[in-house]
C-alpha cells in the first residue's frame, strides 16, 4: 500500500506538471520515485536527472487509531484479527536539476499542485495501472499537508541523506491503512449470561 500511495501521488503530480509545458514534454514524465540519498553514488544509473524525485524518508504510525476493533461479527459468529496499521509517511520532494531557476520553478509547480488538491481517493484521482494491478484500493484515502522544519532539523535530514541539499519540499501523508486480513481466531456470539444464582438472556 505504500508504494501504491506513492504511485498515485506520482502520477496525478507529473499529469499537472505536463500540463504546464514550459520545458517540453518527457515521455518518461517529470516525476519519478527515487531515492534522492542515492543520487551521487558512483555506480548509479541514470534516469532521475531534470526531474521532481519523491522519496520516503520517514514512517510514523498513527497512535489515536492504533487501539481500534479486532473483531467483527457475522453470520457464523465473531472473527477476530489483528488491528490494521495506519500510517503517516514523510515525502520528501525534491528539484534535481542542473539549473537552479528550473529547479524553483518545478518546486513551485509541485506546492501549487498540492495546494489546490489535498486529498486523493482512486474517485478523484483515477488510476488505470493501479485498478488494474489488484491492490487493495477500497481504503485508499490520502490527505497531505506541508510539514515545515527548523534549519536544524534541514540540515540533519540532508546530512543524514548523506548528499548535497537541493530545492525542496516535506509532505506529511495521512492516512495509509496497511493490513493482512489474517483471520486470528473465531468464536461464538455470547446470547446467554448465566451465573451462580441468577439466569441473564441478553433479549
Amino acid at each position: 500500500m505504500i508504494f501504491t500511495a506513492f504511485k498515485l501521488l506520482k502520477d496525478q503530480l507529473d499529469n499537472y506538471i505536463q500540463s504546464f509545458n514550459p520545458m517540453g514534454n518527457d515521455p518518461d514524465g517529470h516525476v519519478v520515485l527515487d531515492n534522492v540519498a542515492t543520487l551521487e553514488t558512483p555506480d548509479r544509473p541514470p534516469g532521475a536527472e531534470e526531474r521532481i524525485i519523491l522519496s520516503m524518508v520517514n514512517i510514523e504510525e498513527e497512535a489515536a487509531l492504533k487501539n481500534s476493533a479486532h473483531y467483527y461479527r457475522s453470520a457464523q459468529g465473531i472473527t477476530y484479527h489483528n488491528p490494521p496499521v495506519y500510517l503517516n509517511l514523510y515525502m520528501l520532494v525534491s528539484a534535481h536539476y542542473k539549473n537552479y531557476e528550473d529547479a524553483l520553478s518545478r518546486l513551485s509547480q509541485v506546492i501549487q499542485f498540492f495546494q489546490g488538491k489535498t486529498s486523493f481517493t482512486l474517485n478523484n484521482s483515477p488510476n488505470e495501472a493501479l485498478i488494474n494491478s489488484g491492490a487493495e484500493l477500497d481504503d485508499l484515502q490520502l490527505h497531505l499537508e506541508l510539514f515545515s522544519l527548523s534549519f536544524e532539523q534541514l540540515n540533519h535530514l540532508w546530512g543524514a541523506l548523506g548528499g548535497k541539499q537541493m530545492p525542496s519540499a516535506l509532505y506529511k501523508i495521512r492516512l495509509v491503512k496497511i493490513t493482512e486480513n489474517r483471520t486470528t481466531g473465531i468464536g461464538n456470539v455470547i446470547e446467554e449470561i448465566r451465573s451462580k444464582d441468577t439466569f441473564l438472556s441478553p433479549g
